[in-house]
């Protein structure tokens, strides 16, 4: 709605939503309510806003004095508690991943560290000890691989689990036979010589392989 300042001629546009009822009057003049206070700022009609100005809060002298006051300072014996507890999570840790390596090297899921730094020359003449299966024996051995060049007992007679050695030290590696006596020893597995480094084992029945014992064969 177009409306005209009489005073000044300043003619503006108004939205007809700010405008309200018509009151009534026996004046020739016509009184138009407005809806809500408008005011003129950059050539267009604008709601009218109040402006507050927020005062600062008034500081609290307990809580200034509680503020400046702060948190009282750790005493030396929680400090050391605290000290004494990491390094004992610490401890704990290293000492925790320690025995998992342990384990792992020991059921051949692991690598040692000096053979992947210095990694043994395990070069063989032939891999015919490949073909060798867990039931076969001494005979077995000798029909498949050959007679070998020396053999050995690296187990005592009473012992209860004996350990025999067949040794083809021109094609460098030796057999392993093992049994629970030794007329019932039968193939576990292959041995580089002289690093004596696994090159073959036999798969056991209940999961896992023999290279665990081939690592731990008594000295010979």
């Amino acid at each position: 709605m177009l409306v005209a300042n009489a005073a000044s001629g300043l003619e503006i546009w108004i939205p007809r939503t700010f405008f309200g009822s018509i009151g009534n009057s026996d004046s020739p003049i016509l009184i138009v309510g407005l809806t809500r206070e408008l005011e003129w700022n950059a050539g267009r009609v604008w709601p009218h806003q109040k402006r507050l100005i927020e005062m600062p809060a008034r500081k609290s002298p307990h809580k200034t004095s509680a503020v400046i006051a702060g948190p009282q300072p750790a005493s030396r014996e929680s400090v050391a508690e605290s000290s004494v507890g990491r390094f004992l999570f610490a401890a704990v840790g290293v000492g925790l991943l320690a025995c998992l390596f342990v384990v792992m090297y020991a059921f051949d899921s692991l690598r040692s560290p000096l053979d992947i730094l210095f990694p043994p020359d395990t070069a063989t003449a032939d891999q015919l000890y490949l073909g060798l299966v867990g039931a076969d024996g001494y005979q077995d051995v000798v029909r498949k691989i050959g007679r070998p060049e020396n053999e050995q007992w690296i187990s005592r007679p009473a012992d209860q689990i004996q350990f025999q050695v067949l040794s083809y030290s021109s094609r460098s590696y030796a057999l392993i036979l093992m049994g629970p006596g030794r007329q019932q020893a039968r193939y576990i597995g292959a041995i580089h010589e002289p690093s004596h480094k696994v090159l073959d084992s036999v798969k056991l029945a209940g999961g896992g392989t023999t290279a665990s014992m081939l690592k731990n064969l008594p000295a010979f």
